[in-house]
Formats: C-alpha cells, structure tokens, sequence
C-alpha cells in the first residue's frame, strides 16, 4: 500500500502538479517577452514599408535591408534546424516523438529568428513559435530538475505547449484541448493533468504581468452582442461548405508548393531561397501592407467591416503563395492566425455578398466573419472541437455557439468527406522525412519486465505515452508481484513489445525509463522497417 502511494506522488503529482507547474510560470514570463519583442517588430516593419511607400527612393533601401535580415535568418536556422517552418507542427512532431530536437538551442534561437520573420513582413504568426518555445521550457524543467525522471519529459512538454498556445492567444480552455485532440490525438488523465496544471499556472502569471505593465491578453479585442437568429442557421450552412472548399484547395496547393520546393527548386542554396522570399515579401509589402504579416491586422480590418471583395481576394491569394513558400523553406513562424485570417476573408466574402443581395441584414455580419475564421481553422487543421472552443473563448463567445457548431461540423465534413491530408499533418511528415532521410528503419520485436516503482505501474496501457510505433502486443501476469491485480500494469508483468525505430539504442532508453532498466535484455528480433510500416493487429 506504501509503495503504491509513493508511486502516485512520485509519478503522478510530482509531474503533474510541481513540474507542470513550474513550465508554466517560465513559459508565461518567457512568452510575455517574446510578445512585447514580437509586437514591437510588427510595429516597426509596419512603419517602414508605410515610410517607404510615402519616399519611393527608399526602395533600394529596403531591399537591402530585407536581404540584411534574409541572411541573419538564413544564419540561425542553418544553426538551429527545429526553429524552421511552422510552430505548431513541429511541436507536435517532438511530442508524439516523431522528431528530436535540442530544447536550449530552441529557446535561444527561436525568439531571435521569429523576430526577424516579423520584421520581414512574413505572413506567419507568432502562436507557433510560442507553442514550440513552450515544448522546448517543459524539456527544459525535466533535464534541469528532474533529468533522472525521463518518462516525465513528453507530458511535461505537452504542458509547455499548451501553456505556450494559451499566453499566446488567451485561450486556456482551448490551449488544454489541443494536448489532447492535436497533439496527442487521444484522452489521458495525466495529459490532461499536465496541460491543465501548466495552463492554470501560465495564464494566471500571463494575466500578472499584463496587469502590471498595462497591457492585454486577449489575441484579438472582440465584444459581439449580435446573436445570429436560427432562422439564418442556413448562413452557417454555407460559410461552412465554402470554407471546406476553400481549405481543401489550400491544403492541395500546398501540398503542390512543397513538392516544386522540395524537388524542383532542392538544388538552390538554402540561404538564397531565405534571402529570395525576404526580399520578394517587402516588395509586395511596398505595395500592400493586408499581403503582408501574420494578418492580425488584416482581421482587425474586416472585424470593423467589408472591404472591396476583388481586394480581398488578392490579399488570400498573394498571402497563400507566400505562406507556402516561406513555410516550406523554413522560415520561421506560426500558421494559426494566418489561417484565422484567411477564414476571415472567406467570412466577409460570404456576408457581403449576402447582405448585397438581402438576404442577410447588415447587422449580423461580424458574426459571419467569425463563422468563418472558426470553419476554416476546423477544416484546414482538422481540429474541430479545437475550433469551437476558440471561437466561445475568444471570437463570437458562447451566445453564438449554434451557428459556430454548425459551421465548424459542415467545413470538417466537406474536408473529411474528400479526404486531404491535414495541413499541420502535412508540415508534420515532410518535417519527418527531413529527420530520417537517410536512415534505415528496424523493427523490433521484444519483451520487458516492469520493473518495481517504475513510471508505468498503476497505470492501463492506453494512458502512456510509448515510443512511437510502439505496441503491447501481450502483458504476462504470471510472474507479477500480485498476480491478480486488475488495476493497470503491475510489478513484475512481462510486456511484450513491437516497434519500428531509427534508433533501437535510444528508443531501448525511453522504453526502461518508463518501464525500469532491465538488468538481463531479453531476446529481440530485429529486421528492417519500412515507411509503410504497419502495426501489428492485437
């Protein structure tokens, strides 16, 4: 009974409550500066390219300062190759295991290059780099303060990712639903403990400084009093559908940029095609500020009305062709807002045509426009549930639930029904592939004993979070300290275990550190893997 106790306090409270905890208050503190640099950056490219649109002469200038920046970015992210391309993706890559990456280096190098993609003018958000910075702090805790405790390391950075996403759009409720519907895909209690403890502790530290120095943690300054009347449930119907649409021709069109970058353009120094897309960003952005940016701006605009709608297809146009580029070369910084921004457009498209034609009064369309945003993140992420969550706490609040529910359910049934790979799914194998290229998959066929006091005793299979690939095919209770215990995976069971591995050396340790060392390595089976590796049926 002692041990069983002693077990629970020390893996389960300690990771969950302490730990998590202390990654969220760093996570808070180090994103609230990341946010003040962010923001003053924004603010100053936003300047310059006005300065420069008002003294054409200052052209020149600003192409050598963009080819400036190009070259410091290109720079860092040879350094430092887990800052490139999307936040979140990545993030969610290192969580599920997919992916290694060196946490200081992240923290260290993150912030300066995302900073230099704001002042670029590229059309990236900042939530992705906050997310990553959060994984890379939750990482941090455990080799710092626990380093003996290596199980710990993957729910500890899941709460650092949430905690991340949650100071960076002040949306804690959906910062803890993304551990478990994007980043792990699954319910766990102790993810869900971690993520909530982390969320907890972060936003209420985020709120503490934003109090003292004045400003607000809200991601967009929003009060809808409108409520849309079931009698137009039929709008949400069709922003919906149109957002669906809308997502699976973007998410194809990626998936086509990534391979003429990937394949045609591989040839190309790395650092030109940084300096290139630097440089092709802050000519468009002499010539419009919307096609630049991680399109805050732009959603503030249409937030406080229509624009003219050939415009606004210019600007998701040229935005789209510029996010895929610098996405797929590297450059860093997030696609949420960006992808809030494009469903804004789509949103004030379908309400002004609407209101054009009179069948929607006037006063509802602020809450067409956030329809919109929310049916395009839930189709073009395939998040959903992440989606109207997001809305309720930051866009149109609860009283338009309805509509929003609609919305998000018809735009994921239209992706779903056509069947695109997920956008983030996407960042997420080619990030994959650029890690293994090269490497030689083996499978791996073995069985491991639980050892006493180990992280995984008393708790079911479905809860841990194995190595990739990894699974129980049978647990022998014959030789267990308690036989007939019912609860969870016991002292003693004999695991035996299927696995696919890059690294059967590396994987051996995150398999003892969750099980216990095994003092005698029982007989494995390796052969070699493949990418269309399947799992085995239970």
């Amino acid at each position: 009974m002692q041990n069983n106790h002693t077990n629970y306090i020390k893996n389960i409270l300690l990771p969950c409550l302490l730990f998590s905890g202390i990654t969220g208050i760093l996570t808070a503190l180090l994103i609230f500066a990341f946010r003040t640099a962010a923001s003053a950056a924004i603010e100053a490219s936003s300047a310059l390219f006005a300065y420069v649109r008002t003294n054409p002469r200052l052209i020149p200038l600003l192409l050598g300062g963009a080819i400036l920046i190009g070259l410091f970015a290109a720079l860092i992210l040879r350094v430092a190759p887990n800052c490139r391309g999307g936040g979140i993706p990545t993030a969610v890559a290192i969580l599920r295991g997919r992916i290694s990456f060196y946490w200081l280096k992240s923290i260290l190098l993150l912030f300066p290059s995302a900073i230099l993609s704001f002042l670029g003018g590229m059309p990236l958000g900042n939530e992705g780099p906050s997310v990553q910075m959060g994984t890379a702090v939750g990482r941090g805790t455990v080799r710092c303060f626990a380093k003996k405790n290596r199980a710990w390391d993957r729910y500890i950075m899941t709460g650092g990712a949430c905690a991340g996403f949650s100071a960076a759009t002040g949306a804690p409720i959906t910062g803890i639903l993304f551990a478990v519907e994007e980043a792990h895909q699954r319910f766990s209690p102790m993810i869900f403990m971690a993520a909530s403890m982390s969320v907890i502790s972060s936003s209420a530290f985020m709120q503490l400084l934003c109090d003292l120095t004045g400003t607000s943690t809200k991601l967009f300054n929003l009060t809808i009093d409108t409520v849309l009347p079931l009698r137009f449930i039929w709008v949400a119907l069709t922003v919906g559908v149109i957002c669906g649409i809308c997502a699976i021709l973007f998410t194809k069109f990626y998936s086509l940029g990534r391979r003429l970058i990937v394949e045609k353009l591989e040839k190309i120094p790395f650092t030109l095609k940084v300096v290139v897309v630097f440089a092709a960003v802050a000519l468009i952005g002499i010539a419009s500020d919307y096609c630049i940016g991680s399109g805050h701006h732009l959603i503030d605009l249409l937030l406080e009305g229509p624009g003219v709608w050939y415009l606004l297809i210019l600007y998701f146009c040229v935005r789209a062709i510029f996010l895929v580029l610098a996405n797929n070369i590297g450059i860093t910084g997030g696609l949420f807002v960006p992808s809030l921004a494009f469903g804004a457009i789509i949103g004030s498209l379908c309400a002004s045509a609407l209101i054009g034609l009179g069948l929607l009064p006037q006063e509802y369309y602020i809450v067409i426009v956030t329809l919109g945003m929310a049916s395009f993140l839930a189709a073009s992420s395939r998040t959903p549930i992440t989606a109207v969550t997001f809305a309720a706490e930051v866009l149109c609040g609860l009283s338009n639930i309805i509509p929003v529910i609609m919305g998000v359910t018809v735009s994921f049934l239209v992706i779903e029904t056509v069947g695109v790979t997920a956008f983030n799914d996407i960042v997420i194998e080619g990030k994959i592939e650029e890690e293994h290229q090269k490497k030689k998959p083996r499978i791996i066929d073995t069985y491991m004993t639980v050892k006493p006091g180990s992280f995984v005793v008393g708790k079911e299979i479905r809860d841990i979070l194995w190595p990739p690939t990894c699974v129980i095919l049978s647990v022998d209770k014959s030789h267990a300290k308690d036989p007939n215990h019912s609860t969870g995976i016991g002292e003693g069971d004999l695991l035996h275990m299927h696995y696919q591995t890059y690294d059967p050396k590396e994987t051996q340790g995150l398999l003892e550190a969750l099980v216990g060392t095994q003092k005698k390595k029982a007989p494995a089976s390796m052969h070699p893997g493949s990418e269309k590796h399947h799992v085995p049926d239970l």
